[in-house]
């Protein structure tokens, strides 16, 4: 049986990981409940997103934190080119995603995924690369904690509080939440589809790629061009978790598939957990498929 202040130890570490984990998966999120669309080149942009706040610490002494609003800059922009390049032809004129149109997407988004990591891999090589970014820790009690993990936990909550407040409480926001739910009653209120589906979409890209920068934060010797096969599926998990299309969701999966992981551990090891809180999904898709928070 582990020492108690190796599990609060754990559970502490766990919570500050699962709100990074929440943010990457947050703009997957924002997509999948606006757009309908499964964006399968998810895990390449968080992979982007990281590069972004390498370089920007590389080539100008920019921290991870401060990289992130650049990064999400670049993202809105390529989340409106991702729309009207590989969306726009095929849902314009839809009253509702049919499975057609998801096959389309999930194929263009698939060639979309092997491409850039794969243009990746030949402009950056495979070699793992880091930003040496340590601000210090805090201690409370036998607790000693990174800042930098600390920062980054306070940034991705605000980031999701943010869009939970733009989405419901401005006009804009709530079109695109009326968008999600209905298209043709979004129609005969006035409001442009294309361009509220568009910028739902953009809005996803920027927050994946401002999380990818944060998520650098934990990766200090781990970022390279493959990374997105792993973050994405940890990014499908949280958001079937939580529940998809629902803004808080993302942080309830984000915490406990990352508490799950680093808990376990201290009773059945790293891969075993890492098993196990992918095992979850399961019951969860047979029980609850709306997610924990129905």
């Amino acid at each position: 049986m582990p020492a108690l202040e190796v599990l609060v130890t754990d559970l502490a570490f766990g919570l500050l990981l699962g709100c990074v984990f929440a943010v990457i998966a947050h703009g997957l999120n924002l997509i999948w409940g606006v757009a309908k669309i499964v964006n399968v080149a998810h895990g390449v942009f968080i992979m982007l997103g990281a590069y972004g706040a390498y370089f920007l610490n590389l080539y100008l002494g920019i921290n991870p934190l401060l990289s992130a609003p650049v990064d999400a800059a670049i993202g809105l922009a390529i989340g409106v080119g991702f729309y009207f390049g590989f969306l726009h032809r095929e849902l314009r004129g839809k009253e509702s995603i049919a499975q057609q149109s998801e096959m389309v997407t999930l194929v263009a988004t698939f060639g979309l995924a092997l491409f850039i990591s794969n243009l990746a891999l030949l402009l950056w090589t495979p070699n793992f690369v880091g930003i040496p970014w340590s601000p210090g820790s805090i201690r409370l009690g036998f607790l000693q904690l990174p800042l930098g993990a600390l920062y980054v936990a306070i940034a991705s909550v605000a980031i999701i509080a943010l869009t939970h407040i733009f989405l419901s409480r401005t006009y804009l926001g709530n079109a695109i939440r009326a968008y999600s739910q209905d298209i043709p009653a979004t129609q005969l209120m006035g409001i442009n589809p294309t361009f509220v589906a568009a910028v739902g979409t953009a809005l996803g890209f920027s927050v994946t790629m401002a999380g990818g920068a944060l998520l650098s934060v934990w990766l200090p010797v781990g970022i390279n061009p493959g990374m997105g096969a792993l973050y994405a599926p940890i990014s499908f998990v949280i958001v079937v978790l939580g529940g998809p299309g629902r803004m808080w969701g993302s942080l309830v999966g984000g915490i406990s598939l990352a508490v799950i992981i680093d808990v376990g551990q201290a009773f059945v090891g790293t891969s075993l957990a890492t098993a196990i809180a992918f095992l979850t999904l399961i019951p969860i898709l047979l029980f609850r498929p709306e997610g924990i928070l129905r």
